[in-house]
């Protein structure tokens, strides 16, 4: 989790993130867990999901540890 959370910190911008950003962050983000967790393709699909959702909701960098955060961990 420490290096997911460094990963996060390094990526949000003043600004939210583009779609096309939020989905390669989630697809780096799903494909370092599935390799690390052993994740099934369906575990993959809802942390794909859970990933973009959490990325798409963030507006700058005092989200990165906000209530989406706290969100994103509970559904993981």
């Amino acid at each position: 989790m420490m290096i997911l959370a460094v990963m996060m910190v390094m990526t949000i911008s003043a600004n939210a993130m583009s779609y096309n950003a939020a989905k390669n962050e989630a697809l780096f983000l799903s494909d370092k867990m599935a390799y690390e967790l052993n994740l099934t393709a369906a575990q993959y699909e809802a942390v794909y999901e859970i990933n973009l959702d959490y990325l798409m909701s963030l507006n700058g960098h005092g989200d990165v540890f906000g209530i989406w955060w706290d969100r994103r961990n509970a559904e993981c």
